[in-house]
């Protein structure tokens, strides 16, 4: 079996093609379904976001080498998008590599943003859900997110990192010189949203929202703002001085029609919209009509590019970190046809854990006869192989069963 990650990131595809090749979170579940039940994949997750899709996948090692062209030919069938030539193949070690670094921040357009490791968990329960991701997949990813939180805890790495809602707001900022009492259309209520809601609040800006459902009101009552329609803006038109737009819709939300209409009831004054989303909310033909500066998310990172120096110092200890884990992991899975490696693990452990509480309990107690410790020796070396008795059974019994393996190891945090 091998271990593949295939896909294209803000790094190899522009934002035209990165919308292409996006899966709404609506349609994950069944895009990974079909790929396990139709096209040869053993398991499978996907991680969708405005500056990636990647996929995660185990398959047959003769299959290996067609990864790439049939999660191509779904995402593309005619090959009229060019998305072929965006992908980005990696195998077995540099797979796992690749997803550790990409749940630590470390392969993001801000380097250290603390969502992407969200949405790593999201992609991995969303598989876990859909029922496609076999033992080594859910093994990789699960170290993936353990690793990103030693990652994220033992470095300075995400210490007062910036997401791109903090570079919106410095873009707004810029553009109205200050943002008390302007006006900020936020269109759209998830986290990118209400991260940027909080700022702009903190900045003394009127917060207007917009979105679909109760999300909408409920971000509005949280920092004092107010709701308004899509289809009802022109109402409200001479208030706005920034719109940041961030959703997961799969169409333009705001056309160059509407951002024209809008434009002539202010006056042409100058506008400027923050476009957060991959595929894009506003039509990029908005950012020729007059007054108007539209910044999308490729732009941002352009921003955000020039705020990394200091944090890209600390880089190299979040490397070391990923490094010894890798190994780590790597080890388990290559001794996956063994079950000798960890049942010895296993038993060391107990034993490590068997002899500490001892010592713990009695420490250097003088009323405690040798005869007595030796009892109590026996006794908790006895509970010990009794308890590990159906891990053990179930090990040798399942020797080449790669599930049985990985479920002990993760279970008893054997590689920990």
């Amino acid at each position: 079996m091998r271990l593949v990650a295939a896909g294209l990131s803000f790094r190899t595809a522009p934002l035209a093609v990165r919308e292409s090749a996006a899966i709404p979170a609506a349609r994950a579940a069944t895009t990974l379904r079909y790929l396990v039940g139709h096209a040869g994949l053993l398991g499978a997750a996907v991680l969708s976001t405005c500056n990636r899709t990647d996929f995660y996948v185990v398959c047959p090692d003769e299959l290996s080498s067609e990864v790439a062209p049939r999660l191509v030919r779904y995402l593309d069938p005619g090959g009229a998008r060019d998305i072929g030539r965006h992908f980005e193949v990696r195998m077995d070690r540099d797979a796992a590599l690749h997803m550790f670094r990409v749940a630590s921040g470390l392969e993001s357009m801000v380097v250290g943003e603390a969502q992407v490791l969200g949405q790593f968990k999201a992609a991995h329960r969303v598989a876990a859900e859909a029922g496609t991701v076999d033992a080594r997949l859910d093994y990789v990813m699960r170290r993936a997110i353990s690793t990103a939180k030693r990652v994220r805890t033992d470095t300075a790495l995400g210490r007062g990192s910036a997401d791109l809602s903090e570079v919106a707001v410095d873009c707004a900022r810029a553009a109205a010189h200050d943002l008390t009492g302007k006006g900020v259309l936020l269109v759209g209520s998830g986290r990118m949203s209400r991260l940027a809601a909080t700022r702009l609040r903190d900045e003394g800006a009127r917060i207007m929202t917009a979105s679909r459902g109760d999300s909408s009101r409920r971000l509005a009552r949280t920092v004092g703002g107010e709701t308004v329609a899509l289809d009802a803006l022109g109402d409200v038109a001479e208030q706005i001085d920034v719109i940041i737009s961030s959703t997961n819709s799969a169409r333009i939300l705001l056309d160059a029609a509407v951002i024209d209409a809008l434009q002539q009831r202010r006056d042409r004054r100058p506008l400027c919209i923050v476009d957060l989303a991959v595929p894009r909310d506003i039509d990029a033909a908005a950012a020729r009509l007059p007054g108007v500066t539209l910044i999308d998310i490729d732009e941002l990172g352009r921003r955000v590019d020039e705020r990394l120096d200091e944090r890209r110092n600390t880089i190299p200890a979040a490397e070391s970190i990923i490094d010894a884990e890798l190994d780590r992991t790597m080890t388990a899975i290559g001794e996956r046809d063994t079950a000798t490696p960890t049942i010895t693990a296993l038993v060391e452990w107990a034993e490590a854990l068997r002899t500490r509480e001892i010592a713990r309990t009695f420490g250097t107690a003088v009323d405690l006869d040798t005869q007595t410790r030796e009892r109590v020796d026996v006794l908790t070396a006895r509970i010990v192989r009794k308890l590990l008795h159906g891990p053990v059974t179930r090990l040798r019994e399942a020797a080449t069963d790669p599930a049985a393996t990985l479920a002990i190891r993760e279970a008893f945090r054997l590689d920990r």
